[in-house]
């Protein structure tokens, strides 16, 4: 499954350096490159470190993607530690979904014990294994939920089944046969389901 930075980041029209530029935040210092995005009115970038794995380059560049989308501004040092931490649990939620989508997945091989699969969307998506678990544990939440409001949904139709004129008594099949000859006459059809 490839996810290129580079052809994501075409489609979407983000600029990516894969060196520190010039308008690095003047609060990092010359030594520490940190990843990060800067949207002016000559595009948006988003810096990384080329001294990182591969891997690595991927979750910075989709974590500060999630920053662009989600609309972050500014410099997250200078906000409140509450909101810093909302901003950052929102990109991690994003990365949860841009890293390792679930249409992809659902085309994997399933591997023949359920054990194995955070390791196999760990190869695939080229991710940390500790990620894979983490997608992998979520969306198993996801389908048991869904097949447990499904279950909720049947019984609830269960309680109220049609009524099988064979087992009515005959004052309600007098009653019933008479609002439909009463329908009759007056022209009016009548659809029975």
């Amino acid at each position: 499954m490839n996810i290129s930075i580079y052809r994501l980041s075409f489609k979407i029209t983000v600029f990516v350096f894969a060196s520190q530029p010039t308008f690095k935040p003047s609060k990092v210092a010359n030594e520490d490159i940190v990843p990060f995005f800067h949207e002016n009115n000559i595009g948006r970038f988003i810096g990384l470190d080329k001294g990182l794995p591969a891997s690595q380059q991927r979750i910075d560049f989709f974590h500060e993607l999630g920053h662009l989308i989600r609309g972050h501004e500014g410099d997250q040092s200078t906000l409140p530690f509450l909101f810093r931490e909302l901003q950052e649990e929102q990109v991690e939620h994003f990365i949860r979904y841009a890293l390792m989508p679930y249409n992809m997945i659902q085309r994997l091989p399933l591997p023949e014990y359920e054990r194995d699969f955070p390791h196999l969307i760990a190869s695939e998506f080229r991710v940390p294994l500790t990620q894979a678990v983490d997608r992998w544990e979520q969306i198993k939440r996801r389908i048991s939920a869904g097949r447990w409001e499904q279950a909720c949904i049947e019984r609830e139709r269960s309680r109220y089944r049609k009524a099988d004129p064979a087992n009515w008594c005959d004052d309600a099949k007098k009653m019933f046969r008479q609002a439909i000859d009463g329908k009759m006459r007056k022209g009016q059809g009548v659809i029975i389901r």
